[in-house]
């Protein structure tokens, strides 16, 4: 996950804000709705994790409620609540600010995703990680490319000060249909020489992945992730 479309993205900004820009189906304001999802963790230790998370989406903002639960009972488990505000302006350009509990940290997210023009749409996040000891930045910028209403191609540079200085660029392609039906292949390559991948999909409301990291969180731990959920919409969009 990486941030070398700097320049070409803050380019872009300067056209979204003086041109005159038709938005990506997608970045219209969703309809409402609820979800919930089990994701399985399966580490190179045994020490498995139990994800369980559920969020409503009302509106111009969500809220998240996590839980962490490690197979051994030695373990640190974590609930992590999030909240965020998703503002629009006449343009269909998100503004989000974002706030998530991490164990012993708390973590603001600060992003925008900008039309560009066209079938493009330009992506800058800043996310300071505050320990009590420490904040540490993560920072992002990135592209994505749409056809029809809601297929779309991305990449996006990521760094990531923790640890041994990551930095990942994740590459993503998703293809769907009218009703927003998708499924989504991901692969990120990393400078540490190590590479993740993911396929999920979001048929009726079924949500499945499954999902593979390597030296995950800074470790010499790899894994991989299996989810299954649902997602209800609770009314049209706008």
């Amino acid at each position: 996950m990486k941030r070398l479309h700097a320049l070409a993205v803050a380019a872009g900004f300067a056209f979204a804000l003086t041109g005159t820009v038709t938005p990506p189906r997608a970045l219209a304001m969703p309809p409402p709705y609820v979800g919930a999802q089990y994701r399985y963790w399966v580490f190179s230790n045994h020490n498995d994790l139990r994800d369980v998370l559920a969020y409503w989406v009302p509106g111009p903002f969500h809220v998240t409620l996590e839980t962490w639960d490690y197979v051994d009972p030695a373990s640190r488990d974590q609930f992590r609540p999030e909240v965020g505000v998703h503002l629009r302006d006449r343009r269909k350009s998100v503004y989000t600010v974002q706030w998530r509990h991490e164990l012993d940290a708390e973590r603001l997210t600060f992003g925008t995703e900008q039309i560009l023009g066209g079938p493009w749409v330009g992506r800058a996040e800043f996310s300071p990680i505050i320990g009590k000891d420490s904040t540490q930045p993560v920072v992002s910028a990135g592209a994505d490319y749409y056809w029809g209403s809601y297929n779309f191609a991305s990449a996006t540079l990521i760094h990531d000060p923790r640890g041994s200085d990551l930095w990942s660029i994740p590459l993503r392609v998703r293809a769907a249909n009218e009703s927003n039906d998708w499924v989504q292949i991901t692969v990120v390559p990393t400078t540490h020489r190590s590479l993740g991948w993911a396929f999920d999909a979001r048929i009726k409301g079924v949500r499945a992945g499954i999902e593979r990291n390597s030296r995950y969180d800074f470790t010499d731990l790899d894994n991989v992730v299996f989810t299954v959920g649902y997602e209800h919409t609770l009314g049209p969009g706008r």
